[in-house]
């Protein structure tokens, strides 16, 4: 083993740079605020300023909210008694009331637009503008009906009550004309001519009543005044609303006020300018002093935030320095931290063997022969110690006799599909001298449809294809109309597409009647059923027919697309509901007749062919030679034996040699990887489906285990993990099957298998991960909840994503 120096920092001994990362954010006691002499905001702190607003809009919205609504209907409560004068039997009573509201409500109108927007959350950064705006609609509606009210209202009724004394008095009902020149020192207001009742109301008109408005509607203005800072407006905006406020308030005392030479009413008239000024400005200076104050708690608790956020980042920096410090001792070999470790002994040597090729000067010959020594290790199967016969055999230039070469093949060869049978395929099928003595089956014999054979529309079938073509890798096969018959309608409408009847040699109804009698030998479990089936069966044709338009297809022959589609169909049938450490554990027949190794997948395997073997209506293989049907039972054998999760790291280790050893390029040499990996990709490709398949999926998988987990507890023996209904984490099970299953899977097989057309399904497993993921965060272990939760659509997902 090679030193290696290792030149990182732990917690024990930090670097200065991860120190300094962790310890950069300071409180804001650390750095000098100052305020804004007028407006108390914090001056050359943008982004301190903004957090503040926004937090401010947050918690005092509400509040604002139901301040505005307690006053708007104490408001309605004052002017409510004028709602009678709208119905008044006199016609000039109802004309002044509709005036009235006319001076009143149009300025209304707009608040409650503007408190529904405050509620909504794109306008919650506008808080202090909104509410600013609904002070300035409220004062304006205040003052104008207050001023209606006393200037047209109030003096009528102050003119009836003024009659009613003088004509009980007889004082003043002469119709004597009389004049009142203005005159500074006895009467400094207008000249008035008339009788003198009128010059009495109209003195009452012009001079009093103005004058008490104006005085009385000073209390107005300090009501308004008061209000701003209820409703928590900054500083900026009160003093906006205070300006237009005061500054209406005083252009309408110079209209509305009398114009006299009288000191007293000028005086008064000063004090009416300048009054709502200065209590405007006593308020704003208190509504800054407030908004200081507030300001200065929300840094104390700015600060604690902080100084929790700095002990987060150091916690954070002391976790990255010991995850780096693991990565440094799992390049030397040192796996006493790791629980789990995924890659394969193989795997390790390949990685060190680069690595030494890479850092040694070899001459020529050396670096070929370490890269024939990769090159080999990357091609390693199971058979780790047996030398491959097969190709030896093949060699031309070997010079064992034919006799010897054939009894060697069929003694000590491997018992696989490879590459070099599917040339030996080919040239079988070519020549009709072979066909004739290698058949032993009738050509001539005739298939008859089962009894109770459904009939299929050609239109259904084309709609089935339509359908499958449309929706690809998502189809959902519990919406196709199959009535029931899922594999069956959905295989026929596949085999039938392609057209694998003349060239692979199988009868058209012999295919209907296997298919059918595949379609009903599965058995109704929530998750191994014959949708799960069909999914499968359409998955696997889709990777390979229209994916990357058909690049696997190009790839492979007819004969081994025909036998990827039949391992689909096949792979679960009859499958009890269990899974192969439950047949063990039970010591279940299975168990005992396939030795405990992939109990179910070679029971799968057994019945279907048994079936084509004992029902001569379903033998699909009957007008197929025997070299062309023992290569295709090879090559279905592994590629549902590779269906067992037993198996799945390995499948997964010899991809990944080849990821490190540069060997990529030979995949389109291997088909048996190519359909291995397919059917092994379609098998567990439910966690690559749409959001909403994924969800009804894993719903699906998560009930049968709840099943295995009631019979285990039935049969008094230890429930499997995850597989107690009443125990339930169904979070944690997809984040496990995900981490070790389908992550590493999809990432690799990417890499190896596929080209950029993959890349869709390998980032629906990111997305479906991040969202069990999500559920976890939330504490979400009911399968039920999560996927009402996070399974329901798929455009709700960007959303769901940005909020973690």
């Amino acid at each position: 083993m090679r030193d290696m120096k290792i030149s990182r920092f732990t917690r024990i001994s930090p670097s200065a740079v991860t120190l300094g990362d962790a310890t950069r954010l300071k409180t804001t006691s650390e750095t000098t605020i100052r305020y804004h002499p007028l407006t108390a905001h914090f001056v050359g702190q943008p982004k301190l300023e903004q957090l503040y607003m926004e937090k401010a809009a947050k918690e005092w919205s509400p509040r604002s909210f139901r301040i505005v609504c307690v006053f708007l209907l104490l408001y309605f409560m004052t002017i409510s008694p004028n709602l009678y004068n709208l119905i008044s039997p006199d016609q000039t009573v109802r004309d002044k009331s509709q005036t009235y509201f006319l001076f009143v409500f149009p300025a209304m109108m707009p608040i409650p637009i503007l408190l529904w927007c405050s509620m909504l959350k794109r306008f919650k950064p506008y808080f202090h503008n909104i509410y600013a705006i609904i002070v300035t609609c409220w004062t304006i509606s205040i003052i104008g009906g207050g001023m209606y009210s006393m200037l047209f209202e109030w003096k009528l009724y102050v003119q009836d009550d003024i009659m009613q004394l003088l004509n009980a008095t007889n004082f003043l009902n002469s119709t004597e004309v009389y004049t009142i020149v203005h005159d500074e020192a006895t009467w400094p207001y207008p000249t008035y001519t008339g009788t003198g009742r009128d010059i009495l109301f109209d003195y009452m008109g012009r001079i009093l009543l103005p004058a008490a408005t104006m005085n009385i509607n000073l209390l107005r203005m300090v009501l308004v005044s008061i209000f701003i800072p209820l409703l928590r407006i900054g500083a900026v905006q009160s003093a906006v609303v205070s300006l237009i406020t005061t500054s209406a308030y005083t252009v309408v005392t110079i209209y509305v006020y009398p114009s006299t030479s009288n000191k007293y009413f000028n005086t008064n008239k000063v004090l009416v300018f300048c009054f709502p000024l200065l209590f405007a400005i006593i308020m704003l200076l208190q509504n800054r002093d407030m908004e200081r104050m507030l300001r200065v708690e929300f840094l104390q608790m700015h600060d604690k935030e902080m100084e929790a956020e700095t002990a987060k980042k150091q916690r954070e920096a002391i976790a990255e320095e010991n995850k780096n410090l693991k990565k440094e001792l799992q390049k030397q070999h040192d796996y006493l931290d790791t629980p789990i470790d995924l890659e394969s002994p193989v795997h390790k040597i390949i990685a060190d063997l680069k690595a030494l090729q890479e850092e040694s000067h070899f001459t020529d010959a050396q670096s070929f022969r370490m890269a024939a020594i990769i090159s080999a290790l990357s091609r390693l199967d199971t058979n780790l110690f047996t030398p491959d016969i097969l190709s030896q055999m093949s060699n031309t230039a070997n010079e064992v006799d034919k006799d010897t070469k054939n009894w060697a093949i069929s003694v000590l060869g491997k018992k696989e599909y490879s590459a070099t049978s599917r040339l030996t395929n080919v040239a079988v099928l070519g020549t009709p001298e072979n066909r004739s003595k290698s058949s032993s089956h009738s050509f001539g014999e005739i298939f008859a449809p089962l009894e109770h054979m459904p009939s299929l529309e050609d239109s259904l079938l084309t709609e089935i294809v339509l359908t499958v073509e449309r929706d690809g890798w998502d189809t959902d096969v519990f919406s196709l109309e199959t009535g029931g018959r899922p594999l069956f309608v959905i295989g026929i409408a596949l085999f039938d597409k392609h057209n694998f009847y003349d060239e692979v040699k199988v009868d058209p109804v012999a295919m209907k009647n296997f298919l059918l009698c595949i379609d009903q030998g599965y058995i109704g479990n929530p998750y191994h059923n014959v949708f799960h089936a069909a999914d499968v069966m359409n998955s696997v044709n889709y990777l390979i027919s229209q994916l990357q338009f058909g690049h696997i297809q190009s790839m492979l022959t007819v004969h081994e697309f025909f036998a990827a589609l039949v391992a689909a169909a096949i792979h679960d049938y009859k499958h009890p509901g269990k899974s192969n450490n439950f047949m063990i554990k039970a010591r279940q027949r299975l168990a005992m007749q396939y030795h405990d190794k992939s109990v179910l997948e070679n029971m799968h395997l057994a019945e279907a062919f048994l079936l084509t073997q004992e029902n001569s209506s379903c033998d699909i293989w009957a007008r197929m030679k025997d070299k062309p049907y023992r290569d295709m039972r090879k090559a279905i054998i592994e590629m549902v034996l590779a269906t067992d999760l037993s198996l799945h790291l390995q499948l997964v280790g010899s991809l990944k040699s080849m990821i490190i050893s540069d060997e990529k390029h030979d995949i389109s040499n291997d088909p048996m990887v190519l359909m291995r990996v397919v059917v092994k990709c379609a098998d567990i490709g439910h966690s690559a489906k749409s959001v909403k398949l994924h969800g009804l999926w894993s719903s699906l998988i998560v009930e049968e285990f709840f099943l295995q987990g009631d019979a285990e507890r039935d049969a008094n023996s230890e429930v499997s993990p995850f597989m107690d209904r009443w125990a339930e984490n169904s979070a944690k099970n997809q984040i496990g099957f995900f981490e070790f299953i389908v992550l590493p899977f999809f990432d690799t097989v990417a890499q190896v298998v596929f080209q950029d057309g993959f890349k869709p399904i390998h980032m629906a497993t990111k997305r479906n991960y991040a969202l069990w993921k999500e559920a976890a965060s939330r504490n979400m272990t009911s399968i039920a909840a999560i996927r009402d939760e996070l399974f329901q659509d798929d455009n709700t997902i960007a959303e769901t994503l940005a909020e973690r």
